[in-house]
């Protein structure tokens, strides 16, 4: 299913969101010319060659969207100190509910872990934090190797929340639909104006084995979240 990619331009650019896949990024359909692919690092320019059950392979690639013209890549921000993650943990559960574990970590204690935090800088106010996290601990690494299993499909639970500049109160909150669909960790982009307008946009992605999503999200000056396209597969190649 294709959904609209807003953009400041005259006609939408289709959601065909891109998914790493080994040494290939993996587009739904078929595509034939060269497209612009937006990313953390950027935009970049990609010859597609056939993939498997009706993709398009475009080459080794982390996340990305594709774009009709160039965007900014993502400013990269300070690591976030850990305390201020820690009180995000909070807020977190305080949105997603309390769950008995034996975890010691006092977010993850409650059922709750943080997935990614990052900040956002806003004209003449203090900045915000946008967070991400699911109730369960999934996806983390184990220490004889591997990844910890989805116990539960509650555990896939997940929502990403705009804090204020100390995480000590919620500013704005939305559910992830597409985490929850696809139990895939969700991981946050740094913020980005990709129009000029003003407006921040927020990638949130996730991909667990064969299932993925992406969800665009605009962030207001006031800390407002609004939900932009998602979209989901289950059937990654």
């Amino acid at each position: 299913m294709l959904l609209a990619l807003l953009l400041a331009c005259p006609s939408p650019v289709p959601d065909v969101g891109v998914y790493k896949s080994g040494a290939n990024a993996v587009a739904r359909g078929t595509l034939t010319a060269p497209v612009m692919l937006w990313g953390p690092t950027g935009t970049v320019t990609r010859v597609p060659t056939p993939g498997p059950d009706g993709t398009t392979l475009l080459g080794a690639a982390g996340p990305l969207w594709i774009v009709d013209r160039e965007l900014p890549a993502v400013e990269k921000g300070g690591p976030v100190p850990a305390a201020l993650v820690e009180r995000a943990g909070f807020r977190l559960r305080d949105v997603l509910g309390s769950h008995k574990t034996r975890e010691i970590d006092p977010a993850r204690g409650a059922g709750v872990s943080m997935r990614s935090v990052v900040k956002m800088r806003r004209k003449l106010a203090p900045p915000v934090y946008l967070a991400v996290a699911t109730v369960g601990t999934h996806g983390i690494p184990l220490a004889g190797g591997g990844r910890a299993p989805v116990l539960d499909p509650g555990d896939c639970k997940a929502a990403i929340a705009v804090l204020d500049a100390e995480a000590e109160g919620t500013i704005s909150t939305m559910p992830l639909p597409g985490a929850e669909a696809s139990c895939a960790v969700p991981v946050l982009t740094a913020p980005v104006d990709r129009d000029g307008d003003g407006v921040f946009e927020v990638l949130v992605h996730g991909q667990a084995e064969h299932k993925g999503f992406r969800a665009w999200f605009t962030v207001g000056e006031d800390g407002g979240l609004k939900a932009g396209p998602t979209s989901l597969w289950t059937d990654i190649p």
